[in-house]
């Protein structure tokens, strides 16, 4: 999903507008989403939800889930003392629990959910499948 998500960004680059938002639906989930936008925060939100999506799999059958964020984290070059304490402080819950509320109010019930218009995708869709809905959306273009 993220290869045709970043596939779709080049090549409708200033065409479209791509908006990432949290939809946690557990407690571990949440604390994931907190990982990214406490590495959004130095630039490597991207490249850390990528991450996290990728190895969602390894992640949530782990007993230190955590010890695998910081991995990520690692590995993304953050300064693991402005992340571990953005982390920690839970500086992102306001944002996070909102971005949750508006899914609700949207109708979002799973993840990932992607809006194209006024159209919404439940679940993973090919790259194929989002780009024609794009270009319907951009009239063909």
């Amino acid at each position: 999903m993220q290869a045709a998500l970043g596939r779709l960004r080049l090549e409708f680059a200033g065409k479209i507008h791509f908006e990432a938002r949290d939809f946690p639906l557990r407690p571990l989930t949440f604390r994931a989403a907190e990982a990214v936008r406490c590495a959004a925060d130095q630039g490597k939100g991207e490249e850390l939800r990528g991450m996290v999506f990728g190895g969602q799999e390894a992640w949530a059958a782990s007993s230190s889930p955590d010890a695998i964020w910081t991995g990520y984290a690692r590995g993304a070059g953050l300064d693991m003392e402005k992340w571990g304490g953005c982390v920690r402080a839970g500086a992102h819950q306001g944002a996070i629990r909102a971005d949750h509320d508006l899914g609700v109010r949207m109708g979002v019930n799973a993840t990932p959910t992607i809006f194209v218009g006024r159209q919404r995708v439940d679940g993973a869709a090919t790259y194929e499948r989002l780009a024609e809905m794009l270009r319907a959306e951009l009239g063909g273009s």
